[in-house]
């Protein structure tokens, strides 16, 4: 049972941020799905090669999102995930490809979300998630991306 209701909340996760260009985003709804101390994180690289992380708040998540896509269509959605759970903890390897439209033709980027969950007796809520994006030197291996043609990685893509 745990599965399904996670796998729940991973899909209205991905609902909440896609959608066609002028789309108004659910940030309340967003926050819904996570509990209010959650941290959501970007990780990259510098211009230099070094790995970085910018950490944010869940509440702080959506005014950087709309600075780094505005009203742009985005659409992200789960190609693939692992979940795993134990008692009231769990975690989902959840990867992702990001699209500028809906008929999937113009490709942005791919990766993986990697996603804590507890369950508070009342039901489960993401308590934290960090993410990567391919680049060129670093391809998802098959087990996480097992049903998905390869797409060619762009050597720069916006970061959300």
């Amino acid at each position: 049972m745990a599965n399904s209701e996670i796998q729940a909340i991973l899909t209205q996760l991905y609902q909440v941020i896609s959608g066609p260009e002028g789309f108004t985003r659910d940030w309340k709804r967003q926050q819904e799905l996570f509990a209010p101390y959650a941290k959501v994180i970007r990780t990259s690289i510098d211009s230099q090669g070094n790995p970085q992380a910018l950490v944010l708040s869940i509440q702080d998540y959506p005014e950087n999102f709309q600075r780094l896509v505005g009203n742009a269509a985005f659409y992200e959605v789960e190609t693939h995930n692992i979940i795993e759970s134990f008692g009231n903890i769990a975690h989902a390897f959840s990867t992702y490809e990001a699209w500028r439209d809906s008929e999937k033709t113009q490709f942005i980027k791919r990766g993986i979300n990697s996603i804590q969950l507890y369950n508070d007796g009342h039901g489960w809520k993401i308590v934290n998630m960090i993410w990567d994006d391919e680049r060129p030197g670093l391809t998802m291996p098959a087990k996480y991306n097992p049903s998905t043609k390869t797409q060619s990685i762009p050597s720069s893509h916006p970061i959300v």
